[in-house]
């Protein structure tokens, strides 16, 4: 009795432990998938910035001055959307890995535990009325 006590401890416990490894390997990566989103967003935010700059010391009419703000800003806007949108779609995969993790891990024995006992009493039911 103690032997199957400690074998279904050691097998929970591995289980666990497996199932956290699963979910730190999904959230590392997303956390490099996340940092490289960063980067791309910091090396996009340095490059616009230069090459406005570039663009504004020459000009000396106004009028110029604000329609190339304003196209850079519109350039800008759409990719930092995009980014945006890659964000979401990472954090997204992210959470449905995590979630059919958990469903594997949780869910299926709990509710397969659940359905055991109701089998086994149909059973002792049955060679009852039998």
């Amino acid at each position: 009795m103690q032997n199957q006590i400690i074998d279904q401890l050691t097998t929970t416990s591995t289980k666990s432990y497996e199932t956290l490894i699963s979910l730190s390997e999904i959230n590392s990566s997303a956390i490099q998938k996340l940092t490289d989103l960063q980067f791309d967003f910091i090396s996009m935010s340095m490059e616009s910035g230069i090459e406005q700059a570039k663009l504004l010391n020459n000009m000396k009419n106004v009028k110029d001055v604000f329609a190339v703000g304003s196209e850079f800003a519109s350039e800008y806007n759409e990719k930092l959307m995009g980014i945006t949108r890659q964000t979401v779609e990472i954090l997204s995969e992210s959470c449905n890995e995590a979630t059919n993790l958990i469903e594997k891990t949780v869910v299926s024995p709990v509710v397969s535990s659940k359905q055991a006992p109701t089998k086994v009493a149909t059973k002792k039911s049955a060679q009852s009325q039998g």
